[in-house]
């Protein structure tokens, strides 16, 4: 233990120091009863001889009484009545004031009670006797011897008494005298040692405010250096007050070193100045109120302001406290820290809505999340999982084992098998079961559970989706893939049917046609004839049509043949292909440089040649033909059409030109199959080359539209995937 500490301390100074003064009160107190004590020993060994004098003078008067009667009787004294009475009244004085002396001392009353008695038989002889002498009674002289006797008997009574009461009195004396001894050898002593006691507190005192001095100014200069070195700006203002001691402003009594770091200003500049002329701003922003408010109730305050120091804004935060009549003022810069909270608020605000945002996920996714401390089972759960099995948020106390137990029965061995397999396995493991939700239906969960380590315990973490839907679509994906199978089974062998079974016959029926042209067509009568050719015309259309159908048929949608196609040559080629068709119809095409995009060839080389073919068979007959053929790249965004976009830009490819064109109203009935806006004699056809052109653009996930006005050319617009 060190003793050094436990000295230095003031609270131990302050146990010395009320140690010291009850020590002190008890020695002013036991010397003041001892100066007291040898007070009434003084008075009591003085009453004891002013008893012994009150003795003597009592019993020296009952002498006197008796020779004075002795003398009166010898030589007939006749002015002994009148000396009596003298002494008379002096026995009763002395017996009251030995009374008054004696009246601690119960011994000697009882002398005095009994001197009182035969001072009255005292009294009774003297007065006989003075009445024999002056014959006032009769009385023989053995009568007189007799009283006189009686008298000398009284008188050694009370002497015996005198005896007595002196021996009492030498007894108490000298106890009194050996107590006055004790007293006067004590009551010095005390006061020696009460003032060596005082001459110590005195030394300790001085001792402790001299250390004390010492300490203050070493603490002093530890202040000083502390406010010469910290961050924060310390500032006393002493008030100004009006006539009437309102506060109207402040003097800067002190300002640390601090201020000019904080303000431009010096602090040997500011000394002196007022406050609302050095920074008139605090007049504005609450910090004056604040100071006022500080000196009248006497709290500490607090404000956080903002300021600005030479086209800097800076936030401070002054903590105001009284002192000595004035405010004392400390001032922190916490710009940084009202930055950092700030950007703190920002992030919580950010984290909060990128939450929001994920609890919003896991709705639309169906999708729920918990985590489990495998060492206690502490057990987190996501609201929407609470939700997923029918419960509201927080229902139930989340654990491990209370989510096992929504695991169907059939499934318990499946999800055991999943959990076990989770524990063991490095990565991710994925599982399938089914739940009975709270409100008894059967859902389908798909979860991925993952077990890491955090804060040194092994944690598993899930993730659980609600697949029901999923698994239902899924159903009827399958039986509608079974139908489409049996349905391509059937368009397969249609095709083979149109292919080969139904062209078959047709070009039988076209080889007699050609044979009865050759031979028997000068033989026909003009209706047969005319029939003839209806025949002839009715078996090309068909085999056109079986043509388109099967062209039609056969498009699919597998991209496992996309590759790079110049667009540019696809159509040259088909330029090339009708070439006499467009010479014979005297249609010229106009077209700007085409991009390369990734598709099927003959595909792209059957949309333009379909494109062309439709507008030169529905050109104008008014004025030449044109076709115009042009291509930009656009944003999806860019695009006025509401399609499925897969990607973020397109290739936009527009073929119009100055045909016939049709109502807009009928721009969607166009691309429909077997759909024909003109009669058969009108413009031939199969009503399938358009729809045909649409199959292949969403093949390619592209899009294609046509806009048109009659007698004002059609304009078709196509997006391609750039």
């Amino acid at each position: 233990m060190d003793f050094r500490v436990i000295i230095s301390s003031t609270k131990s100074y302050k146990i010395v120091l009320a140690i010291a003064i009850a020590f002190l009160l008890m020695l002013s107190s036991i010397s003041y009863r001892q100066i007291n004590n040898l007070e009434k020993s003084a008075d009591l060994v003085s009453s004891s001889l002013l008893i012994e004098k009150e003795i003597n003078n009592l019993f020296s008067k009952f002498s006197l009484v008796e020779a004075a009667e002795y003398k009166a009787l010898i030589v007939k004294d006749t002015t002994l009545a009148d000396t009596y009475k003298d002494y008379k009244r002096e026995i009763e004085i002395s017996l009251h004031n030995l009374t008054e002396l004696t009246k601690e001392v119960p011994e000697q009353q009882q002398y005095i009670d009994s001197t009182v008695q035969f001072k009255d038989s005292l009294h009774a002889i003297v007065t006989r006797l003075n009445k024999y002498r002056y014959h006032l009674l009769e009385a023989s002289e053995e009568e007189v011897i007799k009283e006189v006797s009686a008298l000398s008997s009284v008188v050694q009574r009370l002497k015996l008494f005198k005896s007595g009461m002196s021996k009492k009195r030498e007894a108490i004396f000298k106890e009194r005298m050996i107590a006055y001894k004790t007293e006067t050898f004590f009551t010095p002593f005390i006061s020696l040692l009460l003032a060596l006691f005082s001459l110590i507190i005195f030394w300790l005192a001085f001792r402790k405010i001299n250390n004390s001095r010492k300490k203050l100014v070493s603490t002093q200069a530890f202040v000083e250096s502390i406010v010469t070195t910290s961050n924060n700006l310390i500032t006393y203002f002493r008030p100004l007050r009006d006539e009437n001691g309102k506060v109207i402003d402040f003097i800067f009594e002190y300002a640390s070193n601090k201020i000019e770091d904080m303000t431009g200003t010096s602090a040997q500049d500011i000394v002196g100045q007022r406050l609302s002329q050095a920074y008139p701003s605090t007049f504005t922003n609450g910090i004056s109120e604040m100071y006022i408010n500080c000196l009248e109730t006497g709290k500490s305050q607090q404000l956080t302001s903002h300021y600005t120091f030479n086209n800097e804004g800076k936030w401070l935060k002054s903590v105001a406290s009284k002192l000595e009549g004035g405010v004392n003022v400390t001032t922190i810069d916490v710009t940084q820290e009202k930055e950092r909270n700030e950007n703190l608020r920002n992030l919580n605000n950010s984290l909060f809505l990128k939450n929001a945002i994920l609890n919003n996920a896991e709705v639309m996714a169906k999708i729920g999340s918990f985590s489990t401390y495998l060492e206690n089972g502490e057990t987190d759960m996501s609201d929407n999982l609470y939700t997923m099995l029918g419960c509201k948020p927080n229902d139930f106390e989340a654990s491990f084992e209370k989510l096992s137990s929504f695991v169907h029965p059939d499934d318990k061995i499946k999800f055991e098998k999943s959990t076990s397999k989770n524990l063991k396995a490095k990565g991710i493991t994925e599982a399938n079961y089914r739940v009975i939700t709270k409100n008894r239906k059967v859902k389908h969960f798909k979860s991925a559970t993952l077990t890491i380590m955090e804060h040194g315990k092994e944690k598993m973490v899930g993730v659980l989706q609600d697949v029901t839907e999923s698994i239902k679509k899924d159903k009827k994906l399958k039986k509608r893939n079974k139908e489409l199978k049996r349905s391509n089974a059937e368009l397969e062998s249609f095709n083979r049917v149109v292919s080969h079974d139904l062209q078959e016959p047709l070009r039988k029926i076209q080889m007699f046609i050609s044979l009865l042209s050759e031979t028997e067509g000068t033989a026909f009568s003009d209706k047969s004839l005319t029939y003839f050719n209806k025949i002839d015309t009715s078996a090309n259309r068909m085999q056109m049509l079986i043509k388109n159908l099967l062209s039609y048929s056969r498009i699919d949608s597998t991209h496992e043949n996309f590759e790079r196609i110049d667009l540019n040559k696809k159509l040259e080629k088909v330029q090339d292909n009708l070439s006499e068709r467009l010479k014979e119809a005297n249609v010229k095409i106009v077209k700007t440089e085409l991009p390369i995009i990734k598709g099927i060839p003959f595909q792209m080389e059957q949309l333009f040649n379909n494109l062309i073919s439709n507008a030169i068979k529905y050109r104008s007959l008014t004025g030449p033909a044109k076709i115009l053929i042009d291509a930009s790249k656009v944003y999806k965004d860019q695009i006025p059409f509401n399609f499925l976009k897969t990607s973020n830009s397109y290739h936009k490819i527009v073929v119009s030109d100055n045909g016939i064109g049709f109502d807009q109203e009928n721009a969607d009935k166009i691309f429909d199959i077997f759909e024909r806006l003109h009669q058969k004699n009108e413009y031939s056809g199969t009503g399938i080359g358009l729809a045909i052109c649409k199959k292949i653009v969403e093949n390619h996930h592209g899009f294609i539209h046509a806009s048109s006005e009659p007698n004002k050319g059609s304009i078709f617009y196509i997006y391609l995937p750039a």
